[in-house]
Order: C-alpha cells, then sequence, then structure tokens
C-alpha cells in the first residue's frame, strides 16, 4: 500500500491482502479501479461493498491499482486532477 497525493486516498498494486483488509475496514468507503496503463475513461468508482469483489483467491484483484477512500467525494477530486477524468459510476454498485 502507499500513500497518494491526496489526504486519505490509498493506493493498492499487486497487494491483493491489503486491499481486501482495507475493504473489511471500510464496508462504506470507496475504491476506484485504474489499469497499470492509465486511461481516464477506465476511472471506475465502486463501493466497498461492490459485487463484483467475490474474493476470490485465483482472482488478482491489484493487478490494475486500487484507490480507495473513506470518502466518494475524494476519489472523485482525485480522479478528476491526477487521475486525469472524471470516475464512471459502477451500475452494480450506484445502480
Amino acid at each position: 500500500m502507499s500513500a497518494t497525493n491526496s489526504r486519505d486516498v490509498k493506493k493498492f498494486q499487486d497487494d491483493d491482502r491489503g486491499f481486501l483488509g482495507w475493504l473489511d475496514d471500510n464496508p462504506d468507503g470507496y475504491f476506484i479501479n485504474r489499469a497499470r496503463t492509465p486511461k481516464p475513461a477506465h476511472h471506475v468508482l465502486h463501493r466497498s461493498s461492490c459485487s463484483h469483489i467475490d474474493r476470490s483467491p485465483v482472482i488478482r484483484w491489484t493487478r490494475a491499482a486500487k484507490f480507495c477512500s473513506p470518502r466518494r467525494r475524494e476519489l472523485e477530486e482525485w480522479a478528476l486532477r491526477i487521475g486525469g477524468g472524471e470516475a464512471v459510476l459502477c451500475q452494480d454498485c450506484f445502480g
């Protein structure tokens, strides 16, 4: 895990254990996926409880970086400022 420029945004890359632990510790939090080769259109905002995360041990969840925060607004601002584009809402999380 590493910090980003935003106060409470945490980055997890190649750290599934850390990411899944963060989700457990922040059940009302949010995260954004970001590919290793970032493209603004690929910033997808999810809730910590997203049904896409099934915790399968065969899936490398943090191969694509996960940026996590307890606050949605902070992640959306991060996406605009650092991520290079607006976050797209996960349809399962935000319907």
